[in-house]
């Protein structure tokens, strides 16, 4: 409905509904250019969507302009009537798609960056350039690409972290991101185009000294051979003598990809000894959509093989031992640590 302020709800005008299907769900949104009116259309928690638009101006009827629901589809931007989108169609790990809303058929789609070996988590166009947001073994790199997708340079990020809220229009000469880790405070920082600089905007206040603890990345195999990534924070100095109180954490599922984060009850955790670990199970997008795949309906017994493996390794490594050992899951974490109780 379209509701303008400062008049009854009784007024409203309806501008698009599905009473045929009514599963969907179709949250709005108006380009940059202010020409369109774009609908992104999903079913349930599945990542595959549809796009709809009209011009703003006018009462015409949308056009299903992505109606298959074949692959995920994510609006960059346009440029006139070039829609720009990220993609996972014929590329698991996603790719960049240029198309032409005038030439909508699949023949005249132009890929403009294509699939990389890391995984692309997300995109968007600032001083006329693509910014490319890649999962790299579960950590963000930042790369930027001209709008033919010529590679241009790497934005270097202060550690081995995660790139949240990153912010910036098309014709900007400077965009704002936040920037975080196990061990790094969310902080804002800005990018400048014209100079390729990246430097601080404001930091978190708190009282933590980071210099005496130290995150490394480890890799493992699940029990079917599959090499599963895991971060591991703790004190400087640790001795591996398998006494330690080590808490790991895990999620593994519905597409979502677990990347380094900072908490304050961790650090307390940490400052009293504790190791904590996060383990990068299947069931999400750390590589793409055949990883979450590989962990999910059927094959959901992969997700409990990778956790159960990943306390395996710390037992064998002498991080700690089954009765210093916790695990940690929410939301569909919930389900995970639970199940892995059960089993072992």
């Amino acid at each position: 409905w379209w509701h303008r302020l400062g008049t009854p709800q009784s007024a409203d005008q309806l501008i698009y509904e599905r009473p045929d299907a009514k599963e969907l769900c179709f949250p709005p949104y108006i380009t940059e250019d202010g020409r369109y009116l774009v609908l992104y259309v999903w079913h349930g928690s599945e990542p595959k969507n549809r796009i709809y638009y009209r011009d703003v101006e006018g009462n015409g009827p949308f056009i299903k302009l992505l109606d298959e629901a074949d692959a995920a589809y994510i609006p960059i931007d346009n440029i006139d009537t070039i829609f720009y989108f990220q993609t996972d169609l014929d590329a698991p790990r996603s790719r960049l798609i240029a198309i032409d809303i005038e030439n909508p058929d699949r023949e005249n789609w132009r890929e403009i960056v294509p699939e990389q070996a890391d995984t692309l988590s997300y995109a968007a166009m600032v001083n006329n350039e693509f910014v490319l947001g890649y999962m790299h073994d579960a950590h963000h790199q930042l790369r930027l690409y001209d709008l033919n997708g010529t590679f241009l340079n790497e934005i270097e990020l202060p550690t081995m972290g995660s790139v949240a809220g990153l912010s910036g229009k098309r014709e900007d000469t400077e965009m704002f991101l936040g920037f975080t880790s196990f061990l790094y405070p969310m902080s804002i920082f800005r990018y400048d185009f014209r100079t390729n600089e990246l430097v601080q905007f404001r930091k978190s206040e708190i009282d933590f000294d980071p210099s005496g603890y130290k995150t490394k990345q480890v890799f493992y195999c699940s029990k079917d051979g599959t090499r599963v990534p895991m971060f591991i924070t703790h004190k400087k100095g640790l001795k591996l003598d398998g006494n330690n109180p080590t808490l790991l954490w895990g999620y593994g599922g519905f597409n979502i990809g677990i990347t380094p984060s900072f908490s304050v009850p961790r650090l307390i955790w940490l400052e009293n000894g504790g190791i904590f670990a996060v383990a990068n199970i299947r069931g999400g997008n750390e590589y793409g959509e055949a990883w979450h795949e590989s962990g999910m309906l059927d094959r959901k017994q992969n997700v409990f093989d990778d956790f159960i493996a990943a306390a395996e390794w710390l037992i064998e490594n002498k991080y700690t031992k089954p009765q210093k050992l916790a695990i940690e899951g929410r939301s569909n974490g919930g389900l995970l640590v639970p199940a892995c109780l059960v089993q072992r």
